[in-house]
């Protein structure tokens, strides 16, 4: 038989590409170079001329609160390591918003090993004026007044110099009162947005803006607000037919909350909301309140068990017919939250429990259980779970005939559900060097992710 394909005896063998093995040859010898030469020439941090005899810091502190290349350049007398376990001082970082607008910081210094027991709290707050370059320069001077008391401990203790600025003309030690300002505590932020968007068959319009005032003492704290959304898609579908859908979400809504003691609180509370997610053309609402705190308010950084208690008289008017036909109805409701939040130096945890039901019927009712915790199993692994689930029988602005495929898909519209819930569970884990302390910003800048550089 004699085959169709030709002989390969009858092609001409290729010659080897020599030219490839010097090249990979080459850049062999560059890597190899490279490596060796950034190896013994790479710069080190401060902190690294220290060695094994600078302080152990772990700083336990989210990346919106705390710019960590910021921190290792310029407090080098420490040594930044990734675990808890590796370290002779945990700073656990915690914040809340003040009420000019600003932040206020809470560092909880951990003594660990040689330090154990020696624990310390310091506070370190911002003004909504406050640049992140003033706000940062300040964190790092609170921050290494807390690491000073450990560093003394170490060798390094006479290579540290403190400086001192002399204020002794200026007001030290004294809280404002609101007759020191002239606008006796109220603070006032409007808000404006909007963003357009669009391809050949999809455009997204949106327009946004709020506006606020807020007064906060120890004795008192009013919240006003007024917000304002609207939203509009158009898309043009395969078969040619155009649809348009427009969602619009505006709410004004007060509080005013009396401080009662170091763990008590009572309020009244007020609210107009307009949605067209909940088909509602204008609901108000009136509501007292009550809330205990299991822990001192002080404390609500680091811990929080509270209680809360309301009853509200709720005026519905709808858009349009509900499933119970109902165009306007006037109904009194009750609802209750107990909620434990903790911030530990083992992780941070957070679970509630809400109840809310209609007093005239009582089988018109919502519960939710929300969970969340952050914990360290061991060195190195960390445990992320969030979850929340509800019993869903208090719907009743819904719709009367349901809704439309578009608005179902669009996700613009309330939908029918007994149940709700949400999951998630992830896991994170670091191995390797315990030191954390070099900065390397190369290649790193503002981008807007789209185009892939290598």
């Amino acid at each position: 038989m004699i085959s169709n394909f030709p002989s390969p005896l009858l092609y001409p063998v290729p010659r080897p590409r020599r030219w490839c093995g010097r090249l990979a040859s080459v850049l062999t010898v560059f890597w190899v170079g490279l490596g060796a030469s950034a190896q013994a020439g790479q710069s080190q941090p401060a902190a690294i001329e220290s060695g094994v005899e600078a302080l152990r810091v772990y700083l336990d502190c989210d990346r919106r609160s705390c710019d960590f290349d910021y921190l290792r350049q310029e407090i080098t007398f420490v040594n930044y390591v990734r675990d808890r376990r590796d370290a002779q001082v945990h700073v656990l970082v915690t914040r809340e918003r003040t009420a000019a607008g600003g932040q206020a910081f809470t560092l909880d210094f951990f003594g660990l090993e040689d330090f154990l027991g020696q624990d310390d709290q310091l506070m370190f707050f911002t003004t909504q004026d406050d640049t992140d370059d003033s706000e940062r320069r300040g964190f790092a001077q609170i921050f290494q007044l807390g690491l000073i008391r450990y560093a003394a401990r170490t060798p390094l203790a006479d290579r540290i110099e403190i400086s001192y600025r002399d204020l002794s003309d200026a007001r030290r030690g004294l809280r404002a009162q609101p007759e020191d300002d002239p606008w006796n505590f109220w603070v006032f932020r409007a808000r404006f947005n909007t963003q357009l968007q669009g391809e050949d068959l999809e455009t997204a319009k949106e327009f946004g803006g709020s506006l606020s005032a807020n007064r906060t003492t120890d004795a008192w704290k009013i919240n006003i607000g007024i917000n304002v959304d609207y939203e509009e898609d158009s898309f043009t579908l395969g078969d040619g037919r155009k649809l348009r859908d427009v969602s619009r979400n505006n709410a004004f809504t007060t509080r005013l909350i009396k401080t009662i003691g170091e763990h008590m609180g009572i309020g009244l509370g007020g609210s107009a909301v307009t949605t067209t997610f909940r088909n509602q053309d204008l609901t108000w609402r009136v509501a007292p309140a009550f809330q205990f705190n299991f822990f001192p308010y002080s404390e609500s950084t680091r811990r929080e068990l509270t209680m809360t208690y309301s009853v509200g008289y709720n005026n519905f008017d709808y858009t349009e017919l509900t499933i119970f036909d109902k165009l306007e109805e006037v109904r009194a409701n009750h609802s209750a939250r107990f909620s434990l939040d903790t911030n530990q130096p083992w992780g941070d945890a957070g679970v509630s429990y809400e109840f809310s039901q209609f007093l005239d019927q009582m089988s018109q009712s919502r519960q939710v259980l929300f969970g969340n915790l952050e914990y360290r199993l061991f060195r190195g692994f960390f445990l992320n779970v969030f979850g929340t689930l509800s019993r869903v029988r208090d719907q009743i602005f819904l719709k009367r005939g349901g809704v439309t495929d578009e608005r179902i898909l669009l996700r613009r519209r309330a939908l029918a559900t007994d149940s709700e819930y949400r999951i998630r569970i992830g896991i994170t884990y670091a191995f390797g060097s315990i030191y954390n302390n070099v900065v390397n910003s190369r290649f790193d800048g503002a981008s807007g992710g789209f185009i892939r550089m290598f």
